[in-house]
């Protein structure tokens, strides 16, 4: 009897000892945390914190130290870790070091897989992003100037005998382009044309048809379940290769994969159709964008020599990190990770050798076609204005909409959008 009394008495200890600790254990958060994001946790209060160190701590790998901000009205700290892509998944926990050396677990953490890519929390490539888009803006404000205003290049003369079948597409693409508002972008895009004009005219007339059926092609290999996250990294690349040499036909395959996306369903929200216009970029802006570049600093004041391959690499470039950053955009305003949410660097490096070996052959097709009677003439263009009121809109809204997806604030959309508009409304102003 006595000896049962001590056991229930020694068991009654146990428990009360055991009941704080499990208490205790049960205030401490558990967190999922992505890879390839930053991530953030609030400390603080009327509290020693600002002594503190955060860390992130695996049993076997080095700690990992939190950056912290200013402390808030209230005392509070935030405490951020960038995680890389390629971090180890699994356990981890946040542990809070004092002055005196001693740590404290704070929370519980379970870093998975990259499910939803935030760029707002992937500091590096947002700073890329925008740093891109400041300058885009800025550089073509000088466009305005007297000594931008002409632009010349060399194209074949407009009598071209084709096969009836041929002939038709031939109408086709040149009504098209010429039923657009008069800018900058619309005499680039007939500029960039005539490379494949030189070559072939049934070529430049049946090329924009065949890219119409790739990017339905692209549209298919998405797949009916996942959509644009899963398009094949492969046919993406091509698709912008294409456009760099003909930015017309990386535009009718941007409306071909539309047209499939939309007809299976996928194009339903605000995220699908900004996604769709990033898309477009991908496929149409480095090899408009690269030219305008080239033909801006071939025109300025430098000295020859440099004038012999600055253009051409700046450009290649700039076409690189136009292309880049449509992919972090595309990237980004989807909800979903897939094939095409990467940041793989070898992809825009492609996009620049392209860029490279489509001013050596129009170097190799101009010097042919000027040493042969070839029908060529040379057509000069004045530039009324950059950029015509109607592609202001759009771009107004999908700033604005871009905006409100990365960070849900109506408000903080619309002084976004009104920030970027303000520098492309100046372009409005003709030239004398």
């Amino acid at each position: 009897m006595l000896n049962k009394f001590i056991a229930l008495t020694v068991a009654a200890f146990s428990l009360f000892i055991a009941i704080p600790s499990s208490s205790a254990a049960s205030d401490i958060p558990l967190l999922t945390w992505e890879r390839g994001k930053e991530q953030n946790i609030v400390l603080g209060g009327y509290t020693n914190q600002s002594s503190w160190e955060i860390q992130l701590v695996a049993k076997g790998q080095n700690p990992l130290k939190f950056s912290k901000s200013t402390a808030n009205k209230d005392g509070y700290f935030v405490y951020s870790l960038f995680l890389p892509k390629d971090f180890p998944i699994g356990a981890y926990r946040v542990e809070s070091v004092g002055t005196s050396g001693a740590a404290n677990v704070v929370a519980g953490v379970q870093v998975v897989e990259l499910l939803f890519f935030e760029i707002i929390r992937v500091p590096i490539q947002l700073l890329f992003l925008l740093t891109v888009l400041i300058f885009l803006l800025s550089t073509l404000s000088t466009l305005r100037i007297r000594r931008f205003e002409q632009m010349s290049y060399l194209q074949s003369k407009s009598e071209v005998h084709l096969a009836p079948a041929i002939a038709s597409f031939y109408r086709l693409r040149r009504s098209s382009v010429a039923g657009v508002q008069r800018s900058l972008f619309k005499h680039v895009i007939k500029k960039e044309g005539e490379l494949l004009h030189k070559i072939s005219p049934a070529l430049w007339a049946l090329l924009p048809v065949a890219t119409f059926i790739f990017g339905s092609y692209i549209g298919i290999a998405a797949g009916t379940e996942l959509g644009i996250p899963n398009i094949p990294i492969l046919l993406f690349v091509i698709a912008a290769i294409i456009g760099v040499f003909d930015p017309y036909s990386g535009f009718t395959a941007a409306i071909g994969f539309s047209i499939l996306q939309t007809m299976q369903g996928h194009i339903s929200s605000m995220r699908a159709v900004g996604a769709l216009m990033a898309i477009a970029l991908s496929w149409l802006a480095p090899g408009l964008i690269s030219s305008i570049y080239r033909e801006m600093i071939a025109k300025d004041t430098l000295p020859e020599m440099i004038k012999r391959s600055i253009p051409t690499l700046f450009s290649a470039f700039f076409g690189a990190a136009i292309f880049y950053s449509s992919e972090l955009l595309l990237s980004s305003l989807l909800d979903r990770t897939g094939a095409i949410v990467n940041s793989r660097i070898d992809l825009p490096i492609a996009i620049g050798i392209a860029v490279l070996l489509k001013e050596r052959l129009e170097k190799i097709v101009d010097r042919r076609a000027l040493l042969s009677d070839g029908n060529i003439e040379v057509k000069s263009i004045l530039l009324s204005r950059i950029i015509s009121p109607r592609a202001v809109g759009i771009l107004a809204l999908f700033f604005a909409g871009v905006t409100y997806i990365w960070t849900q604030s109506l408000i903080f959309a619309l002084s976004a959008a009104l920030v970027f508009i303000v520098p492309l409304l100046l372009l409005q102003i003709r030239f004398a």
